[in-house]
């Protein structure tokens, strides 16, 4: 499988190549479609991250852009893939485990992640050092999913990538602002150095559910979580509760958002719910405790721009989801995060939109 940086075919410089970041997580990915000998149990997603999506605010969390596949489910008959899976959880039972009837395990490969955070001003060539450091995320990661009984959701997923201007922020963002009329930012020669970014988190999630119309279908759950994430770009622990009414909730726990935030992945299996069609409203709140984030504290090992942190942050988030015919779902959610650093001038809050396809 060839993967091509969406960066580089846009025709904008880079010297960052991708190759060694994605090779093993792209033969991971094609022997599962080829194992599973139907793709279209695939799902594709787009996740875009904006805090123009609801504010004309454009500062600190700027964007995030993700694409990812979910893989069929995975069993033995799924060739390597499938055992390989397998083995994990049977290694790991305290992580995965197996004592439900209706056991459905996945990966989530994510060839492509980016995420870009700068100060508030971003006309001054010298940035206000008091302020949020410019800084981009560039990452590829898998997650290994498994779902029992639509009850209970484990994910333990790894990420790889850079921090710094391998992470190719300023490209993005001056590339995006220039193509649509807006100013450059011109504080990127004093963004954070580059460092390998290394990322482990694990989730558990518990669902709860309660069928309030039973003509109708309209149906009640709330979905607690408990995760921590470990690493030299964020660390963490975390615990979050979503609410949701509407139908079809069975074929997934939550919103798909992007870390550090609350995010229930790239779950999704509509089968679960029987029934072709699904839509519901969602409300939620995240509090994490937080020891390391280095887009706030700066580079591990090198002097670089930093700002000193809240060691307790928390998001709140509403959103709605719907999916027609099991193949097509999409998701809008508005998150408002509590301030993240010392003299921070107020909360931010941006929008999360994200559609899936099955393949």
């Amino acid at each position: 499988m060839t993967v091509q940086s969406p960066i580089k075919a846009a025709g904008l410089s880079c010297r960052v190549s991708l190759r060694k970041l994605l090779v093993v997580p792209a033969v991971l990915a094609a022997a599962g479609v080829q194992a599973s000998g139907d793709s279209s149990q695939g799902w594709l997603s787009l996740n875009a991250e904006n805090d123009n999506f609801v504010v004309d605010q454009d500062r600190h969390y700027v964007n995030g852009l993700n694409f990812a596949y979910l893989t069929p489910t995975l069993g033995p008959g799924q060739g390597w893939t499938g055992r390989s899976a397998l083995a994990v959880t049977d290694a790991l039972p305290l992580v995965f485990p197996t004592d439900a009837t209706l056991i459905d395990t996945r990966i989530e490969w994510t060839p492509l992640g980016q995420q870009i955070f700068t100060p508030s001003n971003k006309s001054a060539s010298v940035p206000d050092p008091s302020d949020r450091p410019y800084a981009g995320w560039l990452y590829s990661g898998l997650s290994l999913m498994q779902d029992d009984d639509a009850r209970q959701l484990n994910s333990l997923s790894v990420s790889l990538g850079i921090v710094g201007s391998g992470a190719l922020g300023r490209q993005v963002q001056n590339g995006f602002h220039s193509a649509f009329g807006y100013g450059s930012a011109n504080g990127w020669d004093h963004q954070l150095k580059n460092e390998p970014a290394l990322t482990i988190a694990y989730q558990r999630k518990w669902r709860f559910s309660t069928v309030l119309l039973p003509a109708r279908g309209l149906e009640a759950d709330v979905v607690p979580e408990l995760g921590a994430t470990l690493g030299n770009v964020l660390l963490y622990g975390e615990a979050t509760t979503t609410l949701r009414l509407g139908w079809g909730l069975d074929a997934s726990y939550g919103p798909r958002l992007l870390q550090p935030g609350p995010t229930a992945g790239g779950y999704f299996n509509p089968e679960r719910a029987a029934r072709s069609w699904g839509g519901y409203l969602i409300a939620g709140f995240q509090g994490r405790a937080v020891e390391h984030n280095i887009f706030l504290d700066g580079n591990t090992y090198q002097d670089s721009p930093s700002v000193p942190k809240y060691p307790w942050v928390h998001d709140e988030y509403f959103g709605v989801s719907a999916y027609g015919w099991r193949r097509v779902r999409m998701d809008f959610t508005y998150v408002r995060r509590s301030e993240e650093f010392h003299g921070q001038n107020g909360i931010d809050q941006f929008g999360s939109v994200d559609v899936s396809f099955r393949l």
